[in-house]
C-alpha cells in the first residue's frame, strides 16, 4: 500500500514484553501471565528482574544502524497493551536494567539518533524522557502524526455487545486489507455515559505510516446489553517521521 492510499484511509507487533506474552481474543491483544518472549519485545507489567549495567567501555551489542528514528525525533510509546508498560533500558537489550518504565500513551520521548540492530534483527533506539537517557525497542517507538475525527469517514457506526469487539469493527473498516492490522488496547475500556476504548493498530504496509490509534467513543443502548458508536478521533503514528502533522 503506497502513501497517498494509506494517508486516504484516516486520513509490530503487539506488546510481547521480555516477560509478559501475549494471547489474542479475535484481533485484539490483551495481557496476560508473565512468561518470557523471544519475539524482540521488551513491555512488562511486573517488576522489572535486576539486569546487566551499561558496559563501563562503552561496547553494546549488534551494529550501529543509520535509520529512524534520527536525531531530535519526537516518539511516543505505541502498541503496547492498557495494563503494560514498556521498558527504557541500560543499554540496546532485554538483559539491561531497566531506567524508566512508560506507560501506553507516554508521548515525550526524544532520539538521541543513536540505533543499533541486534542479532534477533530487532533494533533499539537511545532515547531520553523525564531526564533520564537509555534505550527502547522501536516496534514500540513511533512518531505521533496530525489527529483527526474520522466518524464520517466510515461506512456505518459499528454496534455490538462490547467496547473491544467495537474498535475491532472500526479497525476493519479503517484498514480493510491484507495482512490484517494488530490491535492493541491502550487505555480503556471505559463506560459512564459513553463507553470509551483507544486501540493501536499496527501493521498498515506502508513505509510512512504504522498505523493508527483509535479512540472511540460509543452510547450505551437503553438495554445496557450493548454499544453503538458514537465518534472516532484517528491518529496517525509515523513510521519516519511527521511533518505538519503528515506522516513522510
Amino acid at each position: 500500500m503506497g502513501v497517498a492510499l494509506a494517508l486516504g484511509l484516516t486520513g509490530a507487533a503487539a506488546c510481547g514484553g521480555d516477560d509478559d506474552e501475549d494471547t489474542t481474543t479475535g484481533t485484539t491483544t490483551t495481557s496476560t501471565s508473565p512468561a518470557d518472549t523471544t519475539t524482540g519485545g521488551d513491555g512488562t507489567g511486573a517488576t522489572p528482574e535486576p539486569g546487566t549495567a551499561a558496559p563501563a567501555d562503552g561496547s553494546l551489542p549488534g551494529e550501529p544502524i543509520d535509520i529512524y528514528p534520527y536525531a531530535d525525533t519526537p516518539l511516543g510509546v505505541v502498541g503496547v497493551a492498557a495494563d503494560d508498560t514498556l521498558n527504557v533500558r541500560s543499554g540496546p537489550g532485554t538483559d539491561f536494567d531497566v531506567v524508566v518504565e512508560l506507560d501506553p500513551l507516554a508521548d515525550d520521548l526524544v532520539a538521541t539518533g543513536t540505533n543499533r540492530q541486534l542479532e534477533d534483527r530487532s533494533v533499539w533506539a537511545e532515547l531520553t524522557v523525564g531526564g533520564e537517557t537509555g534505550w527502547a525497542n522501536t516496534a514500540f517507538l513511533a512518531t505521533p502524526g496530525a489527529v483527526n475525527d474520522v466518524t464520517s469517514e466510515l461506512d456505518e457506526l459499528p454496534a455490538a455487545e462490547t467496547l473491544v469487539e467495537i474498535a475491532d469493527q472500526v479497525v476493519a473498516l479503517r484498514a480493510p486489507f491484507e495482512p490484517v492490522p494488530e490491535v492493541t488496547v491502550v487505555a480503556g475500556p471505559t463506560v459512564g455515559d459513553l463507553g470509551e476504548i483507544t486501540v493501536d493498530a499496527l501493521g498498515y504496509g506502508d513505509d510512512a505510516l504504522a498505523g493508527e490509534r483509535l479512540h472511540v467513543f460509543a452510547t450505551p443502548d437503553p438495554d445496557g446489553e450493548s454499544f453503538t458508536t458514537r465518534t472516532v478521533e484517528a491518529t496517525y503514528l509515523c513510521a519516519r517521521g511527521v511533518t505538519d502533522g503528515v506522516c513522510v
